[in-house]
C-alpha cells in the first residue's frame, strides 16, 4: 500500500514523497523560544499548540504524507537587473501543487476509502519538520530541508489522512562542520547552527511592507523578491536537475526587468506577478523593491523613471523614490529633491525625502 501510494504520487508530478505518523510535533518548545527572542517574523500562523497538532487540522488523523517539487532549475534571464528567488519564478506553486495533492487526495479516497485534508504553505502546521520526520530530508544550518539527492530548493506539501500507513525514517543530518550557508548569509540573519533571526533575512525583507531602513535598502541589493544566497552556497545545491517543467507558462513579461515593474499598471502586474508566488504581497512592494534595486545598481537609465515616481500617490513610493534618485544622481538629485519635500504633506515619505537629501549632499 504505502509503495503504491508513493509511486501515484511520483505519477503525477511529484519528486519526493515521505510519511510518518500524525502525533504532535515536537517542537513546540523551540517555536517558544523563537518568539522569546523575537526571532518569529510575525508571519506565522497560529501560535505554537496550533501548529504542532496535525488532528486540528483533520480530527481522527493517524498519518501524513509529506510531498516534494524540485524547483531548483527554474530558468534564469540573468539580464543584469533585479533578481527574483527561484520560489518566485514560473506558476505559482501553491496551484501547481494544490492541483496535485487533490489529485492525491482522490486516490486515496478512492482506493482507501480515506479521509484527507490537503496542506501547501496555507495552514498553521510546521511543514519542515513533517518533512524531517517523513524522511524528506534533514535540516540545514540555514533551517531549510535539505534533501540528499535534491538539495533544498523542494517545494513542500502534505496530506493528512485518518489511515495508517507505516512511517519512514527520519534522515540523519548531513552538514557536518560546513557552515558555507551561514556565511553567506547577507544580513546575518543565521544567528547560530539551525536558528534563524527571521525579521532579519533578506526574504522576508523583500516581503515586508512600508519603508525599509538605510542598512536593509543597501543589503537587499538588487533583489525585488526572496533570497536564495544561503541556499546557493550549500553543496547539496550544486547538481540540480534541468527546469520543472510543472512550472512553465508564457509570459510576455519579464519580471526581473527593474524598468517594466517600475512602470508597470495593475493589468500587467496581475498578468505577471500575480501569476507567480511572488506578487501575495501586492505591485506596492514589488515596486519599492524595484526602486531600492535601481537606487542600489545606480541604474542611470532609469532616472526619469524614477523622478516621475516622486509624485506616485503612494507615501512609500515617492519616498523611496526619492533615496533612490539620491544613489543614482548624487547631489545633482538636491533641487528636484528639495522642491519634492518641499510639497509632500505625508510624514513618513517627508522623512524619507530628508534623509535621501542629506544623503545625496555626501556623494558626487
Amino acid at each position: 500500500m504505502k509503495e503504491k501510494i508513493r509511486q501515484y504520487a511520483k505519477s503525477i508530478g511529484f519528486d519526493v514523497a515521505g510519511f510518518t505518523d500524525a502525533g504532535i510535533l515536537d517542537v513546540a518548545g523551540v517555536l517558544k523560544d523563537r518568539e522569546r527572542k523575537g526571532y518569529l517574523s510575525g508571519l506565522e500562523k497560529g501560535d505554537a499548540e496550533e501548529r504542532t497538532d496535525p488532528s486540528a487540522m483533520l480530527p481522527g488523523a493517524r498519518s501524513i504524507i509529506s510531498l516534494g517539487i524540485y524547483y531548483g532549475g527554474s530558468k534564469r534571464k540573468d539580464s543584469g537587473g533585479g533578481k527574483i528567488a527561484r520560489a518566485g519564478m514560473g506558476r505559482d506553486y501553491h496551484a501547481v501543487m494544490g492541483n496535485m495533492l487533490g489529485e492525491l487526495k482522490e486516490f486515496l479516497q478512492k482506493e482507501y476509502g480515506a479521509r484527507s485534508v490537503a496542506l501547501t504553505d496555507n495552514n498553521p502546521m510546521v511543514e519542515r519538520e513533517i518533512a524531517r520526520r517523513a524522511g524528506i530530508g534533514f535540516y540545514g544550518k540555514n533551517c531549510s530541508i535539505i534533501n540528499p539527492y535534491m538539495g533544498s530548493f523542494i517545494f513542500l506539501g502534505e496530506l493528512i489522512t485518518d489511515m495508517y500507513i507505516r512511517p519512514d525514517m527520519p534522515l540523519e543530518a548531513g552538514c557536518g562542520d560546513c557552515d558555507r550557508c551561514m556565511r553567506a548569509c547577507p544580513a546575518v540573519a543565521i544567528v547560530e547552527p539551525y536558528e534563524i533571526n527571521a525579521k532579519k533575512c533578506l526574504s522576508y525583507i523583500t516581503v515586508t511592507k512600508g519603508f525599509l531602513p538605510d542598512d536593509m535598502k543597501r543589503r537587499l541589493q538588487n533583489r525585488i523578491y526572496g533570497c536564495d544566497t544561503c541556499q546557493e552556497a550549500c553543496p547539496y545545491n550544486r547538481a540540480g536537475s534541468g527546469p520543472n517543467p510543472a512550472f512553465d507558462m508564457d509570459m510576455s513579461y519579464d519580471t526581473e526587468d527593474i524598468g517594466f515593474i517600475l512602470t508597470m499598471n495593475n493589468r500587467e502586474f496581475k498578468d505577471s506577478f500575480c501569476m507567480t508566488s511572488a506578487g501575495w504581497r501586492g505591485k506596492t512592494v514589488i515596486q519599492r523593491n524595484a526602486l531600492i534595486a535601481a537606487g542600489n545598481m545606480r541604474a542611470e537609465g532609469l532616472a526619469n523613471t524614477v523622478e516621475r515616481l516622486l509624485s506616485d500617490p503612494r507615501p512609500v513610493i515617492r519616498g523611496t523614490a526619492a533615496w533612490a534618485l539620491s544613489r543614482i544622481l548624487g547631489k545633482k538629485s538636491l533641487g528636484l529633491l528639495e522642491e519634492t519635500y518641499r510639497v509632500e504633506r505625508d510624514e513618513s515619505a517627508r522623512l524619507e525625502i530628508s534623509r535621501a537629501i542629506s544623503g545625496s549632499k555626501d556623494k558626487i
